[in-house]
């Protein structure tokens, strides 16, 4: 690839030949002074200060008023996976490929586009494009020569295709492919578990760490799985059937129950599920305050999306309770709206449902609601013996389960690590018992003496 403004014509056409540079390069001092000021003088100004447009019709050799721009604005991180993609053309074709400045004054900018961990723990970074055109001649790209504009800045976030107005049919189905290669395993993320946050006023999207956990592995009622299964039968078994009715793909659950019964971990367990196939996005408090709409306007990018609202009702409120509603409001307007997307499904968590609106729960909204009980004894048991099993210890597990009565998994859980920590990987029921009914393992705030 070469970074040039070429102009072999009075500034009005410029043909295939050397370029100035090179031109300047073979001059004597003196030439090299004189041409350069001669080249300025007739229009040939230095790369970065022409605009891409003024970079386009000279490469495509038109007019400026033949020039056509077929547009596509969209989310951040489209912006960073189409440079990519962008990247990945201008190494395929090398040395035919000529770069030029955005304009302004300022040089062609790269940026960084972070692939998360590979298979020995190292993190992976790609450098792609972030402001810059690009020039393809006929017969890489198209079969007429074409011009690609990515600007990734928060308030423009522009990739488009500069080409004559005659070829403008030949961009529109260019820009079509780059869009479709969004939903394919061109996409580096699609597919994989995402951490989104505000930062520059848009969404920012990270890898975050593989999710691993499976159903054997959390304690929940049948009935409570049967509805999961129907859930996630919009994603599997009922996709094709839904959509060869009209009734639509995207799916929304809201589970609630209170701290410690196992919320969170149900969700990574669904999520886990469907890694591979859907990419999930794990929403912070930020972007579902500020940012809802660009969050899911995200799934033109990934193709099937699992959106993930932790804590909702920290960020959502009632409308009787007064104050500010301006994130209830952009709620409930995105997930109607989201509903003209497919493949959307939408998983919600609250400790306490009655804090949020009403409008905020209906069917357009959430279509399931999924509350989780406090274990029962034998839940207790069982979540007791999956930590203690493993030690070989003869505990009694359902004495021990009726002793933890009222205590949620995360607290029967930390029973277990407690008395690991007071007596490693052997201890007796009567250990064990004491610090169940000693309460000890609990985080009790002392809240009137001080050391």
């Amino acid at each position: 690839m070469t970074i040039q403004e070429s102009d072999t014509d009075g500034g009005r056409r410029p043909g295939p030949g050397r370029t100035v540079d090179e031109i300047l390069a073979s001059a004597t001092e003196e030439g090299r002074s004189t041409l350069k000021v001669l080249g300025e003088l007739v229009g040939n100004e230095p790369a970065s200060v022409a605009s891409p447009a003024q970079f386009a019709t000279r490469h495509l050799r038109i007019d400026p008023l033949a020039l056509a721009s077929t547009r596509f604005t969209g989310p951040s991180t489209s912006l960073s996976i189409l440079g990519n993609l962008l990247r990945l053309e201008m190494e395929k074709h090398g040395e035919r490929v000529v770069i030029g400045s955005p304009g302004d004054g300022l040089p062609p900018t790269w940026s960084q586009l972070d692939l998360g961990l590979d298979e020995r723990g190292i993190n992976r970074q790609v450098t792609v494009p972030g402001r810059l055109v690009a020039f393809f001649p006929a017969g890489t790209l198209a079969p007429a020569g074409l011009c690609i504009l990515v600007d990734d800045r928060h308030w423009s976030r522009e990739f488009a295709i500069l080409s004559s107005t005659t070829d403008k049919s030949v961009a529109e189905t260019l820009l079509a492919s780059f869009r479709e290669r969004l939903k394919s395993p061109d996409n580096p993320l699609r597919g994989r578990v995402l951490q989104a946050s505000v930062a520059d006023g848009c969404i920012r999207v990270g890898v975050s760490p593989a999710i691993d956990s499976r159903r054997e592995g959390l304690i929940l009622p049948e009935e409570v799985w049967r509805e999961i299964d129907v859930f996630l039968a919009a994603a599997t078994t009922r996709r094709d059937l839904l959509r060869s009715l009209g009734l639509g793909t995207n799916r929304g659950l809201l589970v609630a129950g209170p701290p410690g019964v196992g919320k969170t971990h149900l969700v990574r367990v669904i999520a886990a599920s469907l890694v591979g196939q859907y990419t999930t996005i794990l929403a912070d408090a930020g972007s579902m305050r500020h940012a809802l709409a660009d969050l899911y306007a995200e799934s033109d990018t990934f193709g099937p999306t699992l959106v993930v609202l932790d804590d909702i009702d920290l960020v959502l409120g009632h409308r009787d309770a007064g104050g500010d509603n301006s994130s209830l409001a952009d709620f409930l307007a995105t997930l109607d709206g989201v509903r003209q997307r497919e493949d959307v499904l939408t998983i919600a968590t609250t400790n306490d449902p009655k804090s949020l609106d009403p409008a905020a729960q209906r069917s357009s909204r959430f279509d399931m609601i999924v509350s989780l009980p406090m274990p029962d004894a034998a839940s207790r048991a069982a979540i007791l013996g999956r930590h203690l099993v493993p030690l070989g210890l003869p505990i009694d597990l359902h004495a021990m389960a009726e002793h933890l009565e009222g205590a949620t998994g995360a607290d029967v859980r930390e029973v277990v690590r407690r008395a690991i920590l007071e007596h490693g990987s052997s201890f007796t029921q009567v250990q064990l018992t004491d610090i169940a009914l000693s309460g000890r393992w609990r985080a009790n705030v002392n809240r009137r003496k001080y050391l």
